[in-house]
């Protein structure tokens, strides 16, 4: 029975050593350490801190809380900016009220300039009407005045003449006395047209002098047209300075909405879902612009750093399957995948414990973690890489 034992081990050892030879033929190792992305949540306003909510080793969700700084500078800042910005839409408002109160003068002017061109018009064309109508009457007189006077020339031959026959007891009393009536109505008809020819000419030059005091009355219209340009031109320059009055109120809307967004930026918030890390102040303590607070880690986003020898990048590729082993959970394998292969060696870092291993030259590698349930895996913990090469 005893010489059957050697043979046993050596089976086994034998089993063993084509076990390790076919896991190292299918999988390029590495090692390295959990590693994740640290995101440093800093402030952008200088201030006191007041308050902080999480300590290291806390989960966090985005949009969570984490500090406060002292706020009372900024708050008064805001309310400074808030009284300018009021101040700054009264003053706009009165100007406003001023530039409506010069458009409504101007708009009542441009309307009676208009009425009065209006009526003016009206008068004019009455008057040229009435003009127009007494030349016809002088044209009509005139007319009546030829014909007039022909009939008492006619008129004064025929008395002459039969005057002269009735001297001489040629004719009749009667046939004389018809004539010096004759002659007597020519001339009073004579007299009469030339009167009212008179009367005509007369009613001419009114009926002209009416149009000229109307067309004179033009006049204030033009004074009406030189206060309306007068106007237009304050009323632009209102405006523009009105303007400048709705810049100021923009200037004093920014500085307001500058000054809640340096109120904002007292409430530290968490950028994404993670861990904390590493907190770096404590409350009470005046820290600066910019300053990092904590550093968070997004414990679903993990992944092992590595290095693999240089001979070995040749059978890797990114996405190409992988999975992790830590010593925390003994036998258990969290899904991976090649997400990151440096693109130049470099000698083996310091961390490696032989000399002989440490001046080999090797890539950077990262396998990202698919998951990690429950966040059992930390950064820092030491692990163990295998890249299927098989797949």
């Amino acid at each position: 029975m005893k010489r059957f034992i050697p043979l046993f081990v050596f089976l086994m050892v034998f089993t063993g050593s084509c076990s390790l030879f076919r896991k190292a033929e299918k999988n390029v190792y590495v090692s390295g350490r959990i590693e994740g992305d640290e995101i440093d949540v800093g402030t952008k306003v200088p201030g006191r801190v007041a308050k902080i909510f999480v300590d290291e080793g806390d989960n966090v969700k985005k949009g969570q809380t984490l500090a406060v700084l002292d706020s009372k500078a900024v708050l008064a800042r805001v309310e400074q900016a808030k009284a300018a910005f009021e101040a700054a839409q009264k003053a706009a408002q009165a100007k406003e009220q001023e530039v409506n109160a010069y458009k409504e003068r101007l708009a009542a002017l441009i309307d009676k300039r208009n009425s009065l061109k209006n009526q003016l018009d009206f008068q004019l064309k009455i008057a040229k009407e009435k003009e127009s109508l007494a030349n016809k009457d002088v044209a009509l007189a005139e007319e009546a005045l030829k014909k007039a006077k022909a009939v008492y020339e006619k008129a004064e031959a025929d008395y002459e003449r039969f005057k002269k026959l009735y001297e001489k007891r040629i004719i009749p009393r009667s046939e004389f006395d018809k004539a010096v009536m004759a002659f007597k109505v020519a001339k009073a008809d004579f007299e009469s047209a030339k009167e009212n020819l008179s009367k005509a000419e007369k009613a001419v030059k009114i009926a002209e002098a009416g149009v000229e005091i109307v067309k004179s009355k033009y006049s204030d219209i033009a004074s009406l047209d030189n206060e309306i340009d007068a106007l237009k031109a304050t009323v632009k320059a209102k405006e523009k300075e009105y303007l400048a009055f709705l810049d100021r109120v923009s200037q004093a809307k920014a500085v307001v909405d500058e000054a809640k967004a340096h109120l904002s930026d007292t409430v530290i918030k968490a950028p994404v879902n993670g861990t904390v890390t590493v907190k770096y102040v404590n409350v009470g303590e005046v820290i600066p612009a910019g300053f990092r607070l904590l550093s968070i880690v997004n414990m679903d986003k993990l992944y092992l750093k590595g290095f693999i020898p240089e001979k070995k990048v040749g059978l890797i590729h990114l996405k190409q399957p992988a999975y992790v082993e830590v010593d925390a959970y003994p036998g258990k394998k969290f899904p991976a995948y090649v997400s990151y292969i440096a693109q130049k060696a470099e000698f083996t870092p310091k961390e490696v414990q032989t000399k002989e291993e440490r001046v080999k030259e090797v890539f950077g590698v990262k396998l990202k973690l698919k998951s990690n349930p429950d966040h059992v895996l930390k950064p820092g913990m030491p692990a163990d890489g295998y890249i299927e090469i098989g797949k």
